[in-house]
């Protein structure tokens, strides 16, 4: 068919006609109605989900800064716990060794072997020993 061949066909314009096309055009709508609601629903839907996982990644992040501190707070307690510890253990050794544990008594609780004078002066300090 060609353009001019169209242009001899005529439309009837009658009760029927306007009846069929008001009917497609309604249906018409209809459908580009219920398209619009499905498209709403399905984003809507992902909107949601979007939401719900977007709160789970930021809670989750969260939680880990979280432990994250917690981790190093408590690395900083058992590095703490650990030097007192070796310290304990080389004070353990030492009291251990008789002649330090000699020297410590002498000192702390002025104690003297029998028949010894000890003589304190005002620029001795017992604590010294204790030091080493």
């Amino acid at each position: 068919m060609t353009n001019g061949s169209r242009n001899k066909i005529k439309q009837l314009d009658n009760d029927y006609i306007r009846q069929v096309a008001t009917d497609e055009h309604e249906q018409a709508q209809r459908v580009a109605q219920v398209r619009r609601r499905r498209f709403i629903l399905i984003v809507a839907v992902f909107g949601a989900l979007i939401l719900f996982f977007g709160f789970q990644l930021i809670n989750t992040r969260s939680n880990l800064h979280q432990v994250n501190r917690q981790v190093a707070t408590s690395q900083v307690k058992l590095k703490k716990v650990q030097q007192k510890n070796n310290q304990l253990e080389s004070q353990i050794k030492q009291l251990n060794n008789k002649d330090y544990l000699q020297k410590l008594l002498r000192s702390k609780y002025d104690y003297t072997k029998s028949g010894e004078t000890v003589y304190s002066l005002p620029n001795d300090n017992a604590a010294d020993v204790t030091a080493n």
